[in-house]
Parts: C-alpha cells; sequence; structure tokens
C-alpha cells in the first residue's frame, strides 16, 4: 500500500464505526480506566438529574406543602374517588359517613385533608370533576401537630380536627407571630435544610467524580497518545527513502503532533462530553415522562424544529470550520515561506510585496473566521429560542395546571430545571460536529501512514559472513526510483578488501544511488549487491549497517551538546575515545577553542558550526564507530582549503585499513585511489587509476581538463 498523504483541510465523516474500531484496539489496554471513568460520569449524571427533583420534593414537602378537603356527600363521584384514593386520605373528624338517607338522622358528611402534591398525581379530569361537584374544595390548609398549640391560645375559628394534626386555612397563618410561625413550620424548616444539605452533598461529589473521571480520562488519552506516537515513529524509521521522496517531512511532523494532538482532544473532550448530553438526554427524557407524560409531550412539541435547526447548521458549521482551516494553513504556509526565506526578501526589498500577499490571506482567514462566527451568531440563538418556547409551552400549559390543582409547584419548576438541561446536549452536539469530523479525518491520515508498506523487507532466514572483510561487489545491477525510468543500467564492479574506491561523474550519473543500494536504503530491481558473497538482501538491516561508516555532504547535526553528536547515543564509545576520534580528524582543533568544548550546546541543525566545523564532527562520527567499510558521499565539496589540508592526511589514515567508497567532485581529493569508476547516465563508462585514465582520453580526462581549467 502507497501511502497518498491527505490534504491537511480534508474532513472526514463526523463518524467512521471502521475508524473508531481502530482506536479502540488502543484504548482496549486501558479498558478498566475507561469503564470506570464511564460509570462515574453515569453516576455524575444522576447526581445533576435529581438536583431538580430535589428541589420538587422541598417545595412540595415542605415550602408549600398545603392540603385540601375531600368531602364524601354520599355522590356517586364522592364515594368513587374516595374508595380509589382511600390510601391518600386523613380523615378530619369522627363523625360516621353520612348514609345518603333523606333526613341524614342528624349525621354531617364526613371530611378528609389530600394533600396538594398527592391530589397533583391524579387523573386531571378526574380532579376538575371532582372539585366542579365540591367533592375536592378549593381552600388550602397547614397542616400542623396538636403539640404546638398546647400551652398557646388562638382563635380556631375555621381550623380542623385531624387526628393528631390541626388544618390551619392558610390565610389564617397570618394571625402568627413570626416566632410562632418559626416554631409552626419548624419541621419544615429542617426538610428544606435537610434538602439543601442533600444538593450541596451532590454538588460536591459531582465535583470529586468529575475530577477524577477527568483525570482519569486524560491520563488513558496520554497514554493512548503515547502510544499511537510511539508506533508512529517506529514505523516511520521502518520505511524505506522511497517513501520520504514522495512524502514532505512537514507533513509527517503534523501526524505526529496535530493530528495525534486532535485525538487527544476527541478522548478528553468530545467523547466524554457526547456520552454525558447522551446519558443527559435519555435521563431527561425517562424523568419527565415519569414526572408528568402530559407535561412532557407539550415541552416535547419543538423537538422537531430543533432537530431540524440542529441539522441544517451542522452542515454549515462543518463548511465554515474546514474554511477557516484552510485560510489558516495558507497563512502558515505564507508565514513560514516569508520567514524562511528572510535573507532573499530584504536582499531584493520584497518586504512591501511580502506584507501585501500576506495582507491578503490574513483578509481572506478574516472574512472565513467572520463567516463561522455568524453561522454561530444564528445557531445558538435560534437553539435559545427553541428552548425559551419549550419553556414557555411548560409555564403556560403546566401554570394552568397548578392553578387547577392537577399539578403540584414543585414538578413544574423541576419541569423548567430539566427543560433547560434537555436543550444544553442539544447545542453541545451540533457544536463538536465539526470537531468530530476533524478527528476522524486526523484518524484517517494516521492509519494511512501506519497502513503504508513501502519498507525495506527484511530477510526471512538472515544470513551474515562468518567474518566481514569488506569485499563489495555489483553484479549487473539495474536500479530506478521511478519504475521503468532507470538510474542505474547493468553495473558492475568489485571492490576488494581494504581497497579504495573512488566513483566520478557529472551530477545525475548516478553515484549517490550506489551508495544509496549498498546501505540498503533502497533495494534494486535487477541483480545483485554482495559484501564477502553474501547477498546484502539476505542480511538484517541493522547488521549490515553496523559495517558501514557513511560521511554524507549534507552532514546533520542534532541539537544537544558535541560530545553527542559525535557518539549519537553509542554509550560504549567513552569520553577518552571520544576525544583520540576527534584529534584524529584534526575536529579537536576547533572543539576545544568552544567555551564549553566537548559539552559545549548545539543548537537545531548545527547553526552555530560552520560547515567546515560540521564537516569535521561527521568524520568523528564516522570514525567513532570504527566501521568496516567507509563511504564518503561528496565529504569534502563544501570544506574550504585551509580546512581540507586539515583533513587530508586524516582521511588517508581513517581510509588505512579500511574497504572505501569515495564519491567526489574535487578529483584533487581522489588522485591517490586504488580505482576510480566513472559513471555516466547510469553506466560505468571507464575504470582504472588516475594515471591511467587520463592516457585514455575519455570521460574522466574531460572531466579532469574542464575541472582545472576552471
Amino acid at each position: 500500500m502507497s501511502y497518498d498523504h491527505h490534504d491537511e483541510e480534508t474532513l472526514g465523516k463526523p463518524y467512521d464505526a471502521r475508524l473508531v474500531r481502530r482506536l479502540m484496539a488502543y484504548v482496549r489496554p486501558y479498558a478498566r480506566l475507561v469503564i470506570l471513568a464511564v460509570l462515574m460520569l453515569v453516576v455524575v449524571t444522576c447526581f445533576e438529574l435529581a438536583i431538580p427533583y430535589l428541589m420538587r420534593t422541598a417545595l412540595d414537602d415542605h415550602i408549600v406543602a398545603t392540603s385540601r378537603l375531600v368531602t364524601d356527600d354520599g355522590s356517586e363521584v364522592a364515594r368513587g374517588f374516595i374508595a380509589e384514593h382511600a390510601d391518600d386520605l386523613a380523615p378530619v373528624d369522627t363523625t360516621p359517613p353520612w348514609d345518603g338517607s333523606p333526613d341524614g338522622q342528624g349525621r354531617l358528611p364526613r371530611r378528609y385533608f389530600i394533600s396538594s402534591k398527592a391530589l397533583s398525581g391524579f387523573g386531571p379530569r378526574e380532579v376538575a370533576r371532582a372539585t366542579e361537584l365540591g367533592v375536592v374544595g378549593d381552600e388550602r390548609y397547614y397542616l400542623a401537630d396538636r403539640e404546638f398549640f398546647e400551652g398557646r391560645t388562638f382563635d380556631r375559628s375555621g381550623f380542623l380536627e385531624a387526628g393528631s394534626q390541626v388544618g390551619i386555612p392558610v390565610e389564617r397563618l397570618s394571625d402568627f407571630t413570626r416566632e410562632d410561625l418559626r416554631e409552626l413550620r419548624e419541621g419544615d424548616i429542617h426538610g428544606v435544610a435537610k434538602i439543601a444539605l442533600a444538593i450541596i452533598a451532590l454538588l460536591v461529589l459531582t465535583f470529586g467524580f468529575t475530577l477524577l473521571q477527568i483525570n482519569m480520562m486524560e491520563v488513558t488519552s496520554q497514554r493512548v497518545m503515547y502510544d499511537i506516537r510511539m508506533k508512529v515513529l517506529r514505523h516511520i524509521q521502518k520505511l524505506s527513502l522511497s517513501f520520504f521522496d514522495k512524502n514532505p517531512v512537514g507533513r509527517l511532523v503534523t501526524r505526529a503532533t496535530n493530528d495525534i494532538a486532535v485525538l487527544h482532544e476527541m478522548f478528553t473532550s468530545i467523547v466524554i462530553t457526547i456520552l454525558h448530553d447522551m446519558f443527559i438526554l435519555i435521563g431527561v427524557i425517562i424523568v419527565l415522562l415519569r414526572l408528568n407524560w402530559r407535561l412532557a409531550l407539550v415541552s416535547f412539541i419543538v423537538l422537531p424544529i430543533t432537530a431540524w435547526i440542529t441539522a441544517v447548521f451542522s452542515v454549515r458549521i462543518r463548511d465554515a470550520f474546514r474554511e477557516v482551516r484552510v485560510k489558516v494553513a495558507k497563512i502558515n504556509a505564507s508565514l513560514n515561506e516569508s520567514i524562511s526565506g528572510m535573507r532573499v526578501t530584504q536582499i531584493f526589498r520584497r518586504e512591501t510585496e511580502s506584507f501585501r500577499r500576506f495582507a491578503g490571506i490574513n483578509h481572506e482567514n478574516f472574512l472565513a473566521a467572520m463567516k463561522q462566527l455568524r453561522v454561530f451568531a444564528m445557531f445558538m440563538p435560534l437553539m435559545e429560542l427553541a428552548s425559551s418556547v419549550a419553556i414557555g409551552l411548560v409555564i403556560w400549559y403546566g401554570g394552568g395546571k397548578v392553578v387547577q390543582a392537577t399539578l403540584s409547584l414543585g414538578t413544574l419548576v423541576a419541569f423548567l430545571s430539566y427543560v433547560q438541561m434537555f436543550f444544553r446536549p442539544l447545542r453541545n452536539l451540533a457544536q463538536q460536529y465539526g470537531t468530530m469530523q476533524q478527528a476522524m479525518a486526523s484518524s484517517e491520515r494516521i492509519f494511512m501512514l501506519l497502513d503504508d508498506e513501502d519498507v525495506v523487507p527484511e530477510p526471512d532466514e538472515p544470513r551474515r559472513p562468518d567474518d566481514v572483510r569488506g569485499r563489495i561487489a555489483f553484479e549487473n545491477v539495474w536500479f530506478g526510483y521511478v519504475e521503468d525510468e532507470w538510474v542505474l543500467r547493468d553495473v558492475s564492479f568489485t571492490v576488494e578488501p581494504g581497497e579504495t574506491v573512488a566513483i566520478v561523474g557529472a551530477t545525475g550519473a548516478g553515484k549517490t544511488s550506489i551508495i544509496s543500494l549498498l546501505e540498503r536504503f533502497y533495494d534494486i530491481q535487477k541483480g545483485r549487491v554482495t559484501l564477502d558473497g553474501v547477498d546484502i538482501r539476505d542480511m538484517e538491516k541493522p547488521f549490515l549497517r553496523s559495517h558501514l561508516g557513511l560521511v554524507m555532504q549534507d552532514v546533520f547535526v542534532f541539537a544537544g551538546d558535541i560530545k553527542g553528536n559525535i557518539r549519537l547515543g553509542n554509550e560504549s564509545v567513552t569520553d577518552e575515545e571520544l576525544k583520540r576520534v576527534a584529534e584524529y580528524v584534526n575536529a579537536d582543533r576547533f572543539i576545544e577553542k568552544l567555551p564549553d568544548g566537548y559539552d559545549e550546546e548545539v543548537h537545531e541543525r548545527g547553526v552555530t558550526l560552520s560547515t567546515g566545523q560540521r564537516q569535521l564532527l561527521s568524520f568523528a562520527r564516522a570514525l567513532a564507530f570504527d566501521p568496516r567499510i567507509l563511504i564518503l558521499d561528496e565529504a569534502t565539496s563544501n570544506i574550504d582549503t585551509e580546512t581540507e589540508h586539515l583533513i587530508q592526511d586524516a582521511l588517508v589514515r581513517l581510509m588505512e585499513g579500511r574497504t572505501s567508497i569515495v564519491i567526489a567532485h574535487r578529483l584533487s581529493t581522489i588522485q591517490h585511489a586504488d580505482k576510480i569508476l566513472v559513471m555516466h547516465r547510469g553506466k560505468i563508462r571507464e575504470a582504472g587509476n588516475h594515471q591511467e585514465l587520463l592516457a585514455k582520453r575519455g570521460y574522466y580526462y574531460r572531466l579532469y581538463q574542464l575541472q582545472y581549467a576552471q
């Protein structure tokens, strides 16, 4: 499979089951943490749903805990109502019930108290009919314990005895002093206080569980991101150089940084938020239907409109979000180009043109951001309007039922809280639509990279020479970076152990390709390359490369210090050996002049070092690993004359006893080579030593004449 990089701004589906399954494979090792976090999320949701219910209990059972009279007047409606709801009735007196006889035999109709909360749970039509016929009275009573009246003198007109309690008309409460009222309602005050403490406890527990849940998901997400990032880097290290020829480094860095960061956001924020919102939605629907299904259906009237608004604006939010990403990407590219080419910009006085071009791109980004803002500016008020309409319907319908005593005030207040809670997840889901798409697109790009099979394969049954002597043979080698576009054509040559072979030729002749094949950065299409008679394709790459020392034309210096750049993590190279190697290639001359010597800090890409100093470091680096075969790829092309003289004698000692392959443009550096191969258009045209090739007056002679004429 060949990795074809996606454009950074491409968005995928908001949900892709295939990608989610692959992501879950990385989550599976931490399944316990995830399950525990989800369970905590469920608990938190239950706590949040319980708070409005407790508020309802405080209102109905304590704050507005009134009762109404039910009168048994002997009618069929009264008898049926009393018989059906006997468990909710408290008798007011002990007078035998009226038997319905015409004279009544002096007996009064029997009366009962029923709490307004219990009454609101009955059918609205039934309550309305009973109220219309006078079976249920309109007057409200507050029930107090008889003990409150001991030792007190009150005008008890209108008070009704009810077993251990006394029914006090609500309007008569104004006759009590503040102290009397406080004592009278002491039980309700304690009840409200307990509920308030319970609500505070739930809020504290919600905070604690939420904190734990966030920490667990953060730990899980960081571990998952760590695993994915390590797998991405490990996979990139296995890929052949042909992969990097086709894919920009910046885009690969984005895979291991930005795209994985998007996944981190998805795990820690989006997934948890969506789960929480789904739990809230389901919980609110269940609670509303259980509280009062008629009022619940009224509040759900706006749902179709809300769903349509969410669907329409989800698409618009996605498009606006994508456009902003496109413009931001253009800004990043423009800034990168402007800053990287600042020297050229200033030399040719192009500051005004560069600024004008950036201003245009920046204005496009501003317009895209404003478009995104307008989408949100329309969406959020519309969702708030839908929420307000739902609340208005609840107040209109529920308020009427409260007046008709078919709905308790606490239930209405709880409904209002639940309706507000219901619309919050809908807003969140629409807002996170674009972010989910970005997360799926990032996942797809990461997995496409991990699925790329552009690797130089390891042999199933690796072979190793008994003793690496350094004999190299190219046998009828054909190679091309692109299929059927040959860079090397039927190349054959041999390098004996300890021999120095130089390869020269014009740019594009195939010199560096030979080195790349020997290092097995690429595999050949035809022929074979052997080391001491063993095909290098039958060797493990680490084993092969451990015997090769490569000094490139463009020396890469890592951020760190001088010692680290020579040792490259090989702790077996002691400080003494390191200094000896540096002295051997004359690198110690500039290292010891540095303020901190071998501990001198080196910035990224060695910007604080000159080209010649970096080349000397590369020589010390190659020698520190003591390779059997030394490869110099234009190693002295960027070194000034003075520095070149410093390393000429080091090169002689460096190559002594080693098989050496030297690629050079400066023919003066390879005149003493045992053999010189002259390449032209992918073929070896001439071979011999310096004097033999000059005597032939062929390609080498013309290169020699051209170089010295210059």
